[in-house]
């Protein structure tokens, strides 16, 4: 019977010779329309072969490449060995930031996210899950700030890009000297980076959204400084510095170099200061706003869509409002009645300088840029039962030594890290003025086991001070988070993803973790740690009520004085938040998400609760909007039973 019908199968195709030609003729076809899809949309023939999760990680990694490959600087900075990572430097550049540019990069971002929604979620292993996840948030949110480009500021006296780009350049690694020519490559490309950030500028003036008069003058005479004395710059005695630190340059080399960045620097870098200064300075007069983003057409939308992109929090602005009124209220009342115990040594001294002091940055770096979210000054309503800060700073101790010892103190309650080294440094003379009191430089992610922690020796720190600030900046903050995360082999997109609310809300948690630590005091230290958090959520508020609400200079200084803030304070704390939109917000707001996840977790699990568990877990998950975070949290707990 088998064979029998054997037969005539075998019988039917041989009679029927036409028919067997033209199947092969549309099979040939098939493939070769297959071949040119690949050809023309970049797949590889191979990929079809590929599973799911394999397909996914692909996709992700030439993410990364594409990225990486349009932007130098950001290049060195996230990865140590390129050709590791199959990039190539085919262009020095320092990227583009004109409106053309940025709608173009905007198309970018919708191709991406059309692809990514192309996957199969559920054949996709946990990891590439989260990543997903975290890209998609990322994708959706930016493409929801398209409507809001011209909003965006690159420069400001604080966090702009003419500020930041000196300090990036002067802590730029020479590892070889492939990267000492990028470095001065680099400097050639200032001029026509500057050149798109003032078209990007006369847009904005154009559309009605240019900068304040105060603010267009701050820039200005920030680019006039840098340029003052030429010869003197500090970009070139650093550069000397590290060129004779480096043993295997000859001698001549060594001058060569130094020749050449003086050069380069008196022929490129000082007219595009220069030409940004004066471009700048034409367009002053374009600027009719000199309050929040309230008074522009579209302000308070893209205030929601700034706070949602840089924190990570979906919530309405106005449920993050009444959540920093809550934790106010909560840290005002712990500090009156720990004031009440405190003996009064000293009416009025605080743990920083006293109520008419000026804001000072605080001390946190991201993407290898120092941020400058500003650490206040206590109202004197709430300081004067305070102790002296000279009671509890006898014994003072070098940043290396009280490194070593958080290490130590954090054991209990965080997992342990890979053994990696830290240097600590200080600021260079030539860079104190411009720079926050301390921060930590993130390091390659290929090159994680080395990190650097920079303190500020103009900022007088009491011994408290540094203590915690250093818990900010290395353990359990910036550089425990970082090599945590790295150690664990994340997706290398999720490395250019930036997610501030996380990093800067976990170095401001454990910042307030690390009061409880301190030995010598431990009343005072209470009592710092609630004064620190009620001035950070203050000032988160008056972020919010600026921007959101329309808060006026006038309204802010009458407010502020009824605390005991001084007119000067007031006036450089609402300039502060003017420049900076939802800045705070990264470190106040995210440090609440953390005690409300903790909280959540402590609820859930009651007397199985382990803080070490819940960090290893935050920890684990690495940066990621709140949301997202969470449920990765709930999915770890509920695996686990």
């Amino acid at each position: 019977m088998c064979i029998r019908d054997s037969n005539k199968k075998n019988t039917a195709a041989a009679d029927s010779p036409r028919r067997s030609a033209s199947v092969f003729l549309i099979i040939a076809l098939g493939i070769l329309l297959l071949f040119l899809t690949v050809r023309l949309f970049g797949i590889s023939p191979a990929d079809f072969l590929l599973s799911e999760d394999k397909k996914f990680q692909k996709f992700t990694e030439e993410v990364f490449r594409s990225e990486m490959s349009g932007n130098t600087l950001n290049l060195h900075y996230t990865v140590a060995e390129p050709s590791s990572f199959h990039i190539n430097k085919e262009e020095i550049t320092l990227g583009d930031a004109s409106l053309a540019s940025r709608e173009k990069a905007c198309a970018t971002t919708e191709n991406y996210l059309n692809t990514l929604k192309k996957f199969d979620y559920e054949k996709l292993s946990p990891k590439h899950q989260l990543t997903c996840d975290i890209f998609l948030d990322y994708l959706t949110t930016e493409l929801e700030g398209a409507d809001y480009l011209l909003y965006d500021e690159p420069l400001s006296p604080t966090l702009g890009i003419q500020a930041q780009l000196p300090v990036l350049l002067a802590e730029y690694t020479f590892r070889t000297k492939g990267d000492i020519e990028d470095y001065l490559a680099l400097l050639s490309q200032i001029p026509d980076y500057f050149s798109s950030i003032l078209s990007f500028e006369r847009d904005k003036a154009n559309a009605g959204l240019f900068m304040s008069r105060a603010c267009a003058a701050d820039v200005v005479g920030q680019c006039e400084e840098f340029i003052e004395n030429p010869e003197q710059n500090y970009l070139i005695e650093i550069f000397n510095e590290k060129i004779d630190e480096i043993s295997n340059l000859t001698a001549d080399e060594k001058i060569s170099y130094k020749n050449r960045n003086k050069s380069i620097l008196e022929g490129y870098v000082i007219p595009a200061y220069q030409n940004l200064s004066a471009g700048i300075a034409a367009l002053a007069g374009a600027g009719k706003n000199d309050k929040g983003l309230y008074y522009y057409p579209e302000g308070t939308e893209y205030y929601r869509y700034l706070v949602k992109s840089t924190v990570g929090d979906k919530r309405s602005i106005e449920e993050i409002e009444e959540a920093v009124k809550t934790q106010m209220v909560e840290d005002f009342t712990a500090i009156q009645k720990l004031a009440a115990q405190i003996p009064q040594t000293s009416a009025g001294s605080t743990s920083e300088s006293g109520a008419d002091s000026s804001v000072t940055p605080d001390a946190a770096s991201d993407s290898a840029a120092p941020d400058t979210a500003a650490s206040l000054i206590s109202p004197a309503a709430v300081t004067a039962s305070s102790a002296s800060p000279a009671a509890v700073t006898a014994s003072s101790a070098s940043p290396a030594a009280l490194l070593a010892q958080l290490q130590q103190k954090i054991t209990a309650d965080f997992p342990l890290l890979p053994k990696v080294s830290c240097n600590v440094k200080y600021v260079h003379k030539s860079l104190q003025k411009y720079l926050s009191p301390a921060f930590y430089l993130t390091p390659a992610i290929d090159d994680y086991e080395n990190n650097v922690i920079y303190i500020n020796p103009s900022s007088n720190y009491d011994t408290l001070e540094l203590f915690t600030t250093l818990a900010h900046e290395g353990y359990p903050g910036h550089l425990y988070q970082s090599v945590y995360f790295n150690a664990q082999q994340p997706d290398l997109l999720r490395s250019i993803l930036d997610i501030g609310g996380y990093t800067e809300g976990w170095a401001t948690y454990v910042e307030m973790y690390a009061y409880s630590l301190w030995d010598e005091d431990p009343s005072y230290a209470a009592l710092c740690q609630r004064n620190r958090s009620f001035t950070l959520g203050l000032a988160s508020l008056l972020d919010i009520g600026i921007h959101y609400r329309g808060y006026t200079l006038e309204e802010v200084t009458a407010f502020l004085q009824k605390l005991g803030f001084g007119t000067e304070t007031a006036k450089s704390l609402y300039n502060s938040i003017l420049q900076s939109p939802a800045n705070y917000l990264q470190y106040y707001v995210g440090c609440l998400n953390f005690y409300d996840l903790r909280d959540d977790v402590k609820a859930v699990q009651k007397e199985q609760f382990s803080l070490k568990e819940f960090h290893r877990l935050v920890l684990e998950t690495g940066p990621a909007p709140f949301d997202i975070l969470r449920k990765q949290l709930s999915r770890s707990i509920s695996a686990r039973g």
